[in-house]
């Protein structure tokens, strides 16, 4: 790979013209571009905090877009212009030479200007090289257009696609090649490889934008935003997304399970991957008649020359993933590869969260960080989040399901296989019998601890796991490097569906009871090798004799279990319960610093229940090798205070490399009313804390405040509580109480249900009552599934009402783990004694607070006011410190009801007298 680092300053452009921004910009979006293009070039890490609103995603890709065009053009000239100066002074050197006394110092000083002179004119060429191939690139892209107008009509497509996809249905057959791990002489990386990091390393690679959000939505959204600027005519952007997202196999996509699709998708590759092997000269339609013959069927989609075309077809197009799948789904061409395909060659990808934060995802992917600018959006919640993506859960069950599963594997195939492999197996087993009896009832504590933990949960360190464990002596790396060469998880869970479930799952006879060991287990795990011998010695016996080898029992089994299962039991296969296993090993062997813990959870009254789960504590330790590999780092948010918990947790070293900006909104000041109410009508005190918030009279209390907000506020009024079980004990009150009906004289009851297939129905119901003239009440949770990206604008949200603080449960484990983690190794703040604890614990509930806050005042003419209930936002200055920034301005405490209502009766009035209503 060569890059070209110039040393010259970039000015950022003056006006929004620019920027190519599709509107006349605010102050505060020209201040936001401006800021950005300058970290960019000075490859510095930026914070952004920039209300919803405020145009922040069009700002983040007018500004990154326009910066990346003005700094290749730059490149160029500096290039050719350090070229033509190198030139003309090796030409003086060479002339002052031929006269010179001292030639040998002229030869020196004119030898290292002929080698900077080689390596700008190496870099040149290849600069050269990779124009002509993007000029080629757009070449293809026009006649696959061309082809696909010329196609035949859409309608026909369809309908082919249909009819193939109605033909295919999902088959397991047990061919002994299929799961049979290659001997180690059978692994090599190959001279291709060689050959592919030798064009890489002579190849110019281009700074690439990746640009990250939290859902596919918020980036479909981005997407359409970039669509509507000049920048879209000659932009290069790929959406990257999940085989669950992108995949247009109907065999396929029906599986629910990410996990599972991605099993069954390189599942179908590897049938073709082998059924199209011409080892024997074999055509394609005799391959295809072997495949219809063995019932391996592989998928349609995975064509290369299609998904070329896919892929130049849709490059240039600016493509979001919907339009990935239609194009794929009209064309016959895997999205997904396609996608993939499409990495080297994108100016802009558009990526959620997962593919860039976790490095083995990213590389899997095919992302290379280097060079590269990474733009995080909605990045509030980015230390969670990277601390969720790289902890990993595995049960009681999953532990003994793949115990189960390797060792009938093993016995399957035990003749087979090489020693070396046979010895990666037996370990592997070793691994997951250890760690199934941590979780179990048997096993005491270290420390000499005579109680035996039957309930309850504790925290270790890694190493003392792999210690207690008694797999300390292990090496990880090497399991993993194993299982990651043979896809072993894949071949063993292929393996797993194609055997009869009671000897794999052997139900609940199989599982240990209070104070007893899985003995169940132990003899349907007999059972199954004791049949499995038996067929091994069968079939010798019939190869001995020259007989064909007929279906063995295990398969006959298997097939009458099939032909008897329920319709519900044949659509819902077994989860990979290796992969679990081995992402928990792999979390184990990253962590190098110490900084990460795992929590033993033990359910004595049902081990199956018992877990373990690795959770990471320093997000530094993951995300610092972004920040090392990438040329800038941008994180931007509508409420990212506070930014301190960001500089002191991920950029503790390379604080001189941050800049943060934080913008006010772009609504007028009297177009946002902040009120915190520390009383109810009555008088009576809101403090919502947790010996506090089921006081009947405090309950009534906030009844009345509801009855009387619905009352005066028009339309739509949306209520967050700090949890699903405060809600409902807070409807249950109101049901008794008989304010309920009181209440849906006024508004209409909407509730945030807890499933998530039920979100989208309310939404509508909601959004359709609430624009109505009597209007709607949505019930709400902090922190769930409405209180972030979705949008309350206009008369959906009117007035936005948040029920106390939503501190979270400070005696959950894994919180009090990180609590004490962050003590230790945080400087305390003026020398207090657990500070850098309690100011995490205080940012996780204003940073929810801040989100339910955003719901509302979505654009420049839009209004609406704010109901914070709760003394303490009154009372603590240190609560409304960290409140957004243009909430904290406006933000007035009342502390008795009687003001606040008739504040907000005038800022209803005054609103609707200006629009005319």
């Amino acid at each position: 790979m060569i890059q070209f680092k110039t040393e010259k300053d970039l000015p950022p452009p003056e006006t929004g013209t620019d920027y190519a921004f599709p509107f006349l910009p605010y102050d505060i979006q020209l201040d936001f571009m401006q800021s950005l293009y300058t970290v960019l070039h000075n490859g510095k890490i930026g914070i952004f905090e920039s209300p919803t609103g405020t145009g922040k995603s069009l700002s983040l890709t007018c500004g990154a877009l326009t910066w990346l065009k003005d700094y290749e053009r730059l490149v160029e000239d500096e290039v050719r212009a350090k070229i033509d100066h190198l030139r003309a002074e090796i030409a003086r050197l060479e002339k002052e030479n031929e006269v010179a006394s001292d030639w040998i110092t002229g030869q020196y000083n004119a030898m290292g200007q002929r080698k900077e002179l080689g390596e700008l004119t190496v870099f040149r060429d290849t600069l050269e090289a990779y124009k002509k191939y993007l000029l080629q690139l757009k070449d293809k892209a026009v006649l696959q257009k061309i082809r696909w107008v010329s196609a035949k009509e859409a309608a026909d497509r369809k309908a082919d696609t249909l009819k193939e996809e109605s033909l295919l249905k999902q088959d397991v057959v047990l061919d002994e090649d299929e799961f049979l791990i290659p001997n180690e002489s059978d692994d090599s990386d190959g001279d291709e490889d060689v050959e592919e990091r030798k064009e890489e390393l002579e190849r110019y690679r281009p700074v690439q934008v990746i640009f990250c959000s939290r859902t596919h939505s918020q980036l479909g959204q981005v997407v359409g935003e970039v669509k509507e600027t000049t920048h879209s005519k000659d932009l290069r952007l790929m959406s990257l997304a999940s085989r669950q997202s992108l995949c247009i196999n109907a065999e396929v996509r029906k599986l629910k399970s990410n996990t599972l699709i991605n099993e069954r998708c390189l599942e179908l590759l590897k049938k073709g991957a082998k059924a199209n092997g011409n080892t024997n000269g074999e055509d394609g339609s005799s391959n295809a008649k072997k495949r219809r013959k063995t019932g391996q069927k592989s998928c349609p989609y995975y064509n290369q020359r299609a998904i070329e075309g896919l892929k130049n077809g849709t490059l240039f197009e600016v493509p979001d993933i919907e339009d990935l799948v239609k194009a794929g789904t009209r064309e016959k061409a895997c999205p997904y590869y396609a996608s993939r395909a499409a990495i080297p060659d994108a100016q802009m990808l558009m990526v959620p969260y997962q593919l860039i934060l976790h490095r083995r995802t990213r590389q899997q992917s095919g992302i290379d960080l280097r060079g590269s600018v990474v733009i995080i959006d909605e990045a509030h919640n980015l230390l969670d989040t990277i601390a969720s993506i790289h902890s990993q859960e595995l049960s009681y069950e999953q532990l003994s399901q793949g115990k189960m599963q390797l060792a009938a594997y093993k016995a399957r195939y035990f003749a087979r296989f090489s020693t070396k492999n046979l010895l990666r197996i037996n370990q592997l087993i070793f691994i997951a019998t250890r760690l199934g009896k941590l979780l179990s009832t048997e096993v005491k504590p270290l420390g000499g601890s005579n109680e035996t933990p039957t309930q309850g949960s504790r925290m270790v360190q890694p190493q003392e796991l792999l210690v207690e464990g008694d797999i300390f002596n292990l090496n990880l790396t090497d399991i993993l490097a194993f299982c990651e060469r043979t896809h072993i998880a894949q071949k063993v869970h292929g393996f797993a569906q194609s055997c009869p479930p009671e000897l794999l799952d052997p139900g609940a006879s199989a599982r240990p009871k209070v104070g007893t060991t899985s003995s169940g287990s132990s003899s349907g795990l007999k059972g199954l090798l004791k049949t499995l011998e038996e067929e091994t010695k069968r079939k010798a016996q019939l190869k001995k004799k020259g007989r064909p080898t007929s279906k063995t029992t295990v398969e006959v089994e298997n097939e009458t279990n099939q032909e008897n299962a329920t319709p519900e039991q044949k659509s819902q296969p077994t989860g990979n319960v290796i992969r679990p296993l081995l992402s928990f090993l792999e979390c184990l062997t990253e962590d190098s610093s110490g900084d990460s813990r795992v929590l033993l959870t033990l359910n004595g009254k049902d081990p199956a229940q018992s877990r373990m789960k690795y959770l990471l504590l320093n997000p530094e330790a993951r995300f610092e090798e972004i920040v090392q590999s990438c040329r800038s780092v941008v994180l931007a948010g509508g409420t990212m205070q506070p930014t301190e918990e960001l500089t002191e947790q991920i950029f503790r070293n390379c604080r001189e490399r941050v800049t943060i900006k934080s913008y006010p909104h772009v609504v007028p000041k009297d177009a946002v009313l902040p009120i915190a109410l520390a009383r109810g009508p009555s008088g009576k005190e809101f403090l919502f804390n947790y010996s506090n918030r089921q006081n009947p009279e405090q309950m009534t209390e906030l009844q009345s405040t509801l009855l009387n907000l619905c009352q005066i506020v028009p339309h739509g009024v949306v209520a967050f509580f700090s949890s699903y079980d405060y809600l409902e004990l807070f409807c249950s009150k109101l049901e008794q109480s008989g304010n309920r009906a009181r209440l849906e004289e006024r508004k209409k009851i909407f509730r945030e249900p807890r499933a998530a297939g039920q979100v989208e129905k309310t939404l509508l119901d909601y959004g359709r009552v609430a624009k109505s003239a009597t209007g709607a009440l949505l019930l709400s949770v902090v922190g769930g599934k409405l209180s972030e990206g979705l949008n309350f604008s206009d008369e959906l949200g009117r007035c936005v009402v948040v029920v106390g603080l939503p501190y979270p449960n400070r005696t959950s484990p894994e919180l009090a783990e990180r609590m004490r983690y962050l003590d230790r190794t945080l400087a305390p703040t003026a020398n207090v004694p657990g500070a850098a604890g309690n100011e995490y614990y205080e940012n996780l509930c204003m940073k929810a607070v801040n989100q339910c806050i955003g719901r509302a005042v979505r654009h420049i003419r839009d209004y609406a006011a704010v109901v914070l209930l709760d003394s303490r936002y009154c009372n603590s200055d240190r609560v409304r410190r960290k409140l957004p920034v243009w909430i904290s301005e406006r933000l007035t405490c009342v502390e008795r009801y009687g003001q606040a209502h008739g504040s907000l009766v005038k800022f209803f009035r005054d609103h609707k007298t200006k629009r005319g209503e």
